[in-house]
């Protein structure tokens, strides 16, 4: 028994070795359910670690338990599992995806569970629990679940040492956008949840240990990861860090970089004006600096952006400029995408022909390099152009390929462009019930993301739904709303809203 209290005691770490030599010695002496805290930030530490203390106990059971998604109630996930009287020792490690770095802890679900099932673990199990942790997860364990917390009987440290911290984040990290942005949605919040780790694990070293190159990599794949799945607000606190830091040392290419960034993320929401400052200082970096690709991809954003404000021969300019770049540089992604946006200039000047033409470019490039987003895009705007020329039928299926894809992905821009498109072809066929069902799918996705253009449109489409079904109040009140919201961005748009509103909505009872 005093061997018992004495483990049970929580120490101040000393070192590594003394640390895993006390987990070693918990493992053999903990003949019963004991609950063990191990905290190390690090993943592929961790599994050294436990592969170091298997080593110790080869004939022991130990029985190591990877989440690699969130989970609610842990005691239901082992007793799923079948974990019980055979095992002498349980690890557990991925309980970080069920606990957000920024989330306010006594609202998550895990941590509910831990708390109210503290005293169910012992019943269940007869053997040792060691949950193994990021520094942040134990402690939001510690402050939202005091009871699960209080009956521990040890809590290990181990550190990582700084250049093994540098090392993790340019291995988990790539500048490569096709490497992650096409990546299922569940492998995209894992790998947002590593980098998170490593941010963390980054920011406890002391100045002069920390390599502010790596650290600029670091926040632009957060944001760029943040962006793919169309959480633009967060994606934009990821590049304004890298703005500030870049700015700091001096350092244009990543300036340039985290300029476009932002010009995007604001793009997606609808402040034009804000993201063509933005696009506009990168441009002038990007030209400076002599970085060809950079340049291509601001010229291409700002020719999206003017396409979107209606100045549709600015828009081209800057297109066809990027695309002569591009072309000469190889940049077959660069090349794809700016040929895409050609094609929905020319669908909106009436250029059926020419726009198909480049769109279905885009589509070749995008399946022959892997581009799954690039894939979606052009699928969804060959659909367009068949619902423009009274193909619905095949509208439909384009655009159903489309949205299979961008949920798959993760790309919720891309997922509420879907809905909207097979909303729009529903309402051509004249089947507005289903078309109602995609229109009001689109537009809680386009509030939820920010995305102020589509949020609009979303209104101004289902107004028409319900103009068609005769529920003419309800029309004008939801062309109303699209019209504030157009207006606000400055969207060419907002003409065709305010004539629907004048035509139809001008007698007193609308």
């Amino acid at each position: 028994m005093q061997a018992e209290i004495e483990i049970s005691k929580d120490f101040e770490p000393y070192n590594d070795e003394e640390e895993l030599r006390r987990l070693i010695r918990a493992v053999r002496l903990s003949k019963k359910h004991y609950l063990y805290f191990v905290c190390c930030n690090q993943v592929p530490k961790q599994n050294e670690l436990i592969k170091e203390v298997k080593k110790n106990f080869k004939g022991k059971k130990i029985k190591v338990v990877k989440f690699k998604r969130p989970v609610k109630d842990l005691l239901g996930e082992l007793q799923k599992r079948k974990i019980g009287a055979e095992c002498e020792a349980v690890f557990v490690q991925g309980l970080e995806y069920s606990i957000s770095s920024d989330d306010k802890g006594g609202e998550n679900a895990l941590i509910y569970n831990l708390n109210i099932s503290r005293d169910s673990f012992k019943r269940y199990l007869n053997c040792p629990l060691f949950l193994w942790l990021p520094e942040y997860a134990l402690v939001k364990i510690t402050r939202h679940a005091p009871d699960f917390f209080s009956v521990r009987s040890g809590t290990f440290y181990f550190s990582n040492p700084p250049e093994k911290v540098t090392e993790q984040i340019i291995k988990n990290v790539s500048s490569r956008w096709l490497e992650y942005a096409s990546l299922p949605v569940d492998e995209k919040h894992r790998q947002i949840k590593i980098l998170e780790n490593l941010l963390a694990e980054y920011r406890g070293l002391h100045s002069e240990k920390q390599d502010k190159e790596a650290e600029m990599q670091l926040l632009t794949n957060l944001g760029n990861f943040y962006s793919s799945i169309s959480e633009f607000q967060k994606a934009i606190e990821y590049y304004e860090q890298v703005l500030i830091l870049s700015r700091k040392i001096k350092n244009k290419f990543n300036e340039g970089i985290s300029l476009s960034n932002l010009g995007n993320a604001y793009q997606y929401i609808g402040e034009y004006r804000k993201a063509i400052e933005y696009h506009e200082q990168s441009l002038i970096i990007e030209q400076e600096i002599n970085n060809i690709k950079g340049e291509c991809i601001s010229l291409a954003n700002l020719g999206y952006i003017y396409d979107h404000l209606g100045d549709y021969q600015k828009a081209t300019n800057f297109f066809e400029t990027g695309l002569t770049i591009t072309r000469k540089i190889g940049d077959q992604w660069m090349e794809g995408t700016i040929l895409g946006n050609l094609g929905s200039t020319y669908r909106t000047l009436g250029n059926y022909e020419k726009a198909i033409e480049y769109h279905k470019q885009h589509l070749n490039i995008s399946q022959n390099i892997g581009d799954r987003i690039g894939e979606s895009d052009s699928l969804g705007n060959i659909g367009n152009l068949y619902a423009e020329i009274g193909d619905y039928q095949k509208a439909l299926e384009y655009h159903m390929q489309s949205l299979i894809i961008s949920r798959e992905v993760g790309n919720q821009l891309g997922e509420t462009i879907g809905l909207g498109n097979l909303g729009a072809s529903y309402g051509k066929l004249g089947n507005y019930i289903k078309a109602k069902e995609y229109f009001e799918k689109a537009l809680v996705i386009s509030r939820k993301i920010g995305d102020r253009f589509g949020e609009a449109t979303d209104l101004t489409n289902l107004g028409n739904i319900y103009y068609s079904l005769g529920e003419k109040k309800k029309a004008c009140g939801l062309w109303k709303e699209a019209l504030a919201i157009f207006q606000e961005i400055e969207s060419p748009d907002a003409n065709v809203t305010r004539n629907s509103i004048k035509k139809y909505c001008q007698s007193a009872d609308l």
